[in-house]
């Protein structure tokens, strides 16, 4: 057999860890992934200390086993528990994001919530800190910057773990729903607000939520995430359920939506069908996004719960 010198093997492993992704943390290599604006992030080596923007960035890098290596998130960040105690650079949108205190940190990358924090990110450029852009449109996003932010940190074997345990888990759904006839798929309605009234629209985790745990978003028509409709138009198209995140609290109701003019008469208030979900399950882009298309499918197919 012909024998391989130890220059010629390394230069093997190196390019075989290259090529799955999550091998490059061992050998000492550079680590590249695209985020969710398209640009390639390239770091010398992994990561060590990372600061998240926004909680479902948080939640991700968590999962994908970078928890040790987070040195600061945001005050909206409280998943998991260990979240609570990074040191806090700020809320959400830009304006209450503080740079000095991201800098203060010293992080080799910050994970930003792209465009929505475009200020921030266009003064962390000029500093010349590397960033990586989470922010999923789609089931298949989450997965894809999942397993980008473990090779990242070096955690790709985790990053890939995770993202195929989320896949899983929606294909099982999908199983159970991908061949409900229509007439099996109620009608649904998802409440954001109540003034105005704000639902969501086709470009949407909920509308994602909805179709995937076998209903029929009543107004998947409407292009755009967060569209304002009228009370006559959501009594028009008729709901048989209504389904809205839990921080909505006593606002949703049937009481109280049956003292809206016409809705008594709905079906989904007339029946009780209303169900509040888990917000940080369902308006979150991130791994526990499955358990909120578990809870969706609880409320609308009861009998096909897994």
């Amino acid at each position: 057999m012909r024998s391989i010198s130890i220059p010629a093997a390394k230069a093997v492993l190196v390019v075989l860890a290259l090529a799955a992704g999550i091998g490059a943390s061992a050998l000492g290599a550079s680590v590249s992934a695209a985020d969710a604006l398209g640009r390639r992030v390239i770091l010398a080596a992994p990561a060590r200390r990372i600061v998240s923007l926004s909680p479902e960035a948080t939640e991700t890098l968590f999962a994908v086993g970078a928890g040790k290596l987070m040195a600061g998130d945001t005050s909206y960040c409280d998943y998991p528990p260990e979240a609570l105690d990074l040191p806090k650079v700020g809320g959400f949108s830009a304006d209450t994001i503080s740079v000095e205190k991201i800098v203060a940190l010293r992080p080799d990358l910050v994970v930003t919530a792209g465009a929505l924090q475009q200020g921030v990110e266009a003064a962390l450029v000029k500093l010349g800190i590397p960033l990586f852009a989470y922010l999923p449109k789609s089931f298949a996003a989450i997965e894809e910057e999942m397993r980008g932010l473990g090779i990242l940190a070096g955690t790709g074997e985790r990053g890939v773990a995770a993202a195929s345990a989320l896949r899983a888990t929606l294909a099982r759904v999908r199983a159970l729903t991908a061949s409900l006839a229509a007439s099996r798929r109620p009608a649904v309605f998802w409440e954001v607000y109540g003034e105005p009234l704000m639902t969501c629209g086709a470009d949407s985790f909920p509308h994602q939520v909805i179709e995937l745990a076998g209903g029929r978003d009543i107004f998947s028509d409407i292009p755009g995430p967060w569209p304002v409709v009228s009370s006559e138009e959501v009594l028009r198209r008729a709901p048989q359920i209504i389904l809205s995140p839990d921080d909505m609290g006593d606002k949703l109701d049937q009481v109280k939506l049956a003292s809206r003019p016409g809705w008594a008469a709905m079906p989904a208030v007339r029946d009780g069908k209303i169900f509040l979900l888990p917000a940080d399950l369902v308006s979150r882009a991130s791994p526990r996004i499955a358990d909120g298309v578990l809870a969706a499918l609880k409320a609308l197919h009861p009998e096909l719960v897994l």
